[in-house]
C-alpha cells in the first residue's frame, strides 16, 4: 500500500485493487477512482461541485 499526494489530495494505491480512495489533506472523503488514470478526473470534479477549498 503507498499513499500519494496531489496538492490538497491524498490518494492511497493497494496493489491487488483497481479502486483508489481519494480524501483532501484535511480527512474529507472525496470518493474511489476508478483507477489510478481517473483520479485528476475525480479530483477535478470534487472541486467544481465544492469549489476548490479541499
Amino acid at each position: 500500500m503507498v499513499m500519494d499526494r496531489y496538492g490538497d489530495y491524498c490518494v492511497i494505491f493497494h496493489a491487488d485493487r483497481d479502486l483508489v480512495p481519494v480524501f483532501t489533506t484535511l480527512g474529507q472523503w472525496v470518493g474511489l477512482a476508478d483507477n489510478p488514470d481517473t483520479i485528476t478526473t475525480l479530483i477535478d470534479i470534487n472541486e467544481g461541485v465544492n469549489g476548490g477549498d479541499a
